[in-house]
């Protein structure tokens, strides 16, 4: 690169810096006003990271295990986790409500970088490029995302640039360094959000297909030579990019055929429902509806955007327009579910899709294509004044999108902080169960209350068929939220069950309407949360066939350590905790085995003469991953190191 291009890439960078700091500046002063919003961010992701960051200062542990719901999680192997994202160490520097924001500020300037980089790949000019940059940046699909607290899909997105210009270099040169780098893009993408990951996957082999038939094969420029290389090249990316990744995708991989995602029928899976004046709408103009479009649903790009791709689209010779126009038209038959017969063949044909659950997801893909072939149309314009007047209109109109939709999210609320105050004045170690999903989980994190319902998009099936039963209630679509919205926003909401939520350790049952089993002790109203102990309530762990009192010397996320007298004869010990594979017993150094109790509690058979036990989780799957990620970054370092050897000896 000459000097003059290292200089303006500087100024740019800069420039995006700024920009992007200009945005994030009031959450930076004020986190508050964008954590603790009721979305994915305040309701789910605060709470997840507090949960990291309590696990490595309280007890010196990498969480394997999340037990503060749900009766108890495997958090390695569920995707929402990204557990080992480097960008995570924010959350053990700063208080985890600033930490957000500078995550979210970091990924915004980082898609910045990566975008300006993959248009100057194209020959674009600087401010082409830099204009390329803002337009992904802050396209709506961004902005409303960060508006749904979407915290690790938008870190998703920020890779996907420098994944398209990996596959870029891959293609265009024969540095194999570019291998390691789209590797190590798309494990970020899939220990953030494997969705993202999954669709970027598609649009590598898609890219590809494209150079070769379109740039190669009908140009009559198609060496085999030259299409060895790129398949070798792009095959060793995905070896790289499997051993990288090994130390969560093996868990992730045993716990997917257990989970309700594995369940999921057609109608779960493509959201969101359109009807035809609906879809044009929310990427035309939706402004004469706004409110009505969510994050999922708007997939309005802006006017500028929208202007300038037509432009640049004219520009492209008439096999791209083709070839543009094709993929284009799919997408959009694709992202409209449903309505179209498109979804259903690529749900019958394409494996893992289901998984995806949202059509609406690809969209960063269309965003990125478009802010490319904009920047693309901005090359004729000479007047670089004119350009940055473009840029500051859509800006304004994007700024003006992504604040309305963050302000028009409402706050979670902190008001009935004596409830939270009374459960943690309590002691012994249970759980809480809320009938209508009325907890505050910000505040049931700091208080460090144990709740068995709870939210991810990721859940054991057993378990989900077991709240059903202890809630009272019948619901069989897929659901984020339990005990799902659907079954207590009604007439005759849902009699929870004291008996069974006594065997899964709760302790006490909370509800906004009054329940009626004897079992359950009323012990107060909290600003119209009414709470009841429940009689039948099992502690945490104890013998089922004899009376003998059991001590939990240690609870902690991988570990629990508990004492008990010595007896002549085996006993019985329950866990109130979820039944998992990866559980293992040590008794004075002998180890035994964890059972399945019915439904779905641990159990473990205490032989004669022994008086405490640790049960402790060390999962096979992370195991076996662990040494295969270890491995591939060892080899990948001793390969950078002889690459930079070789460099200097020449």
């Amino acid at each position: 690169m000459a000097k003059n291009e290292k200089v303006k890439t500087r100024f740019y960078i800069t420039l995006l810096f700024v920009i992007c700091l200009v945005f994030f500046l009031p959450f930076l002063i004020r986190p508050d006003f964008l954590t603790t919003r009721d979305n994915d961010l305040g309701r789910t992701y605060i709470p997840l990271f507090s949960f990291i960051r309590n696990s490595f200062f309280t007890y010196k542990q990498i969480p394997l295990w999340r037990p503060d719901q749900l009766m108890g999680e495997p958090f390695i192997d569920n995707p929402l986790s990204s557990l080992f994202y480097p960008a995570n160490l924010l959350f053990l520097i700063f208080s985890v409500k600033f930490a957000s924001v500078v995550y979210l500020f970091s990924h915004f300037l980082l898609v910045g970088i990566f975008t300006y980089l993959l248009a100057r790949s194209f020959n674009f000019s600087s401010l082409s490029s830099f204009a390329a940059a803002c337009l992904y940046v802050f396209s709506t699909k961004m902005l409303l995302h960060l508006s749904a607290g979407h915290i690790t899909m938008i870190a998703a997105f920020s890779y996907f640039p420098l994944v398209f210009l990996s596959t870029r270099k891959i293609i265009l040169q024969s540095e194999s360094v570019w291998v390691v780098i789209g590797a190590i893009s798309l494990t970020f993408m899939l220990v953030t959000y494997p969705t993202i990951f999954y669709y970027a996957v598609i649009f590598i082999i898609i890219y590809w297909l494209y150079h070769v038939l379109i740039n190669r094969w009908m140009t009559k420029d198609l060496k085999l030579k030259e299409l060895e290389r790129e398949i070798v090249k792009i095959i060793l990316l995905f070896i790289v990019l499997l051993g990288l990744s090994a130390i969560f995708l093996l868990p992730q991989a045993e716990f997917t055929p257990l989970s309700t995602r594995s369940q999921l029928k057609l109608e779960d899976v493509a959201q969101p429902l359109w009807n035809l004046k609906r879809f044009l709408t929310s990427f035309t103009f939706p402004y004469l509806n706004f409110e009505s479009f969510d994050h999922e649903s708007l997939l309005y790009l802006g006017i500028v955007p929208s202007l300038l791709f037509v432009v640049g689209f004219l520009r492209l010779s008439n096999i791209k327009k083709f070839f543009l126009a094709s993929i284009s038209f799919t997408t959009l038959l694709f992202v409209a579910g449903l309505s179209t017969p498109i979804f259903k063949l690529a749900y019958d044909f394409m494996p893992f899709l289901k998984y995806t659950r949202i059509t609406t997801r690809l969209w960063f893909i269309v965003a990125l294509i478009v802010a490319l072939i904009a920047a693309y149309g901005l090359e004729k314009i000479k007047r670089k004044s004119f350009v940055y007047l473009i840029l500051s209109v859509f800006l304004i109109e994007s700024f003006f999108i992504g604040y309305r939709k963050i302000i028009s999210v409402p706050n979670l609320s902190f008001k009935n902080e004596a409830l939270y105050q009374y459960l943690a004045s309590d002691q012994d170690l249970f759980r809480v169960y809320c009938t209508t999903y009325c907890f505050n989980p910000q505040l049931v994190s700091k208080y460090k209350i144990q709740v068995l319902h709870g939210e991810t998009p990721i859940q054991d099936a057993k378990f989900i068929d077991f709240l059903a039963a202890a809630g009272g209630y019948e619901y069989s679509k897929f659901a984020v939220i339990f005990p799902p919205y659907q079954v207590w926003q009604r007439d005759n909401p849902p009699q929870p069950n004291a008996y069974l939520l006594g065997l899964a350790n709760v302790k006490y049952v909370a509800s906004t309407y009054p329940v009626k089993d004897t079992d359950l002790i009323f012990v107060n109203e909290f600003d119209r949360i009414y709470l009841y102990q429940n009689r039948k309530f099992k502690p945490r762990v104890y013998f089922s066939n004899v009376a003998d009192g059991v001590t939990i010397t240690k609870y902690s996320p991988n570990n629990i350590s508990v004492n008990f007298s010595s007896s002549s004869r085996p006993r019985t010990l329950i866990f109130s905790e979820l039944f998992y594979p990866g559980w293992i017993v040590n008794a004075d150094h002998q180890k035994l085995t964890v059972l399945n109790q019915e439904p779905l509690f641990r159990k473990v058979i205490v032989p004669q003469n022994k008086n405490s036990l640790e049960i402790n989780y060390k999962p096979e799957s992370f195991t076996i991953g662990k040494t295969i990620s270890l491995s591939t970054i060892t080899f990948l370092i001793l390969w950078y190191i002889r690459k930079r050897q070789q460099k200097s000896l020449r």
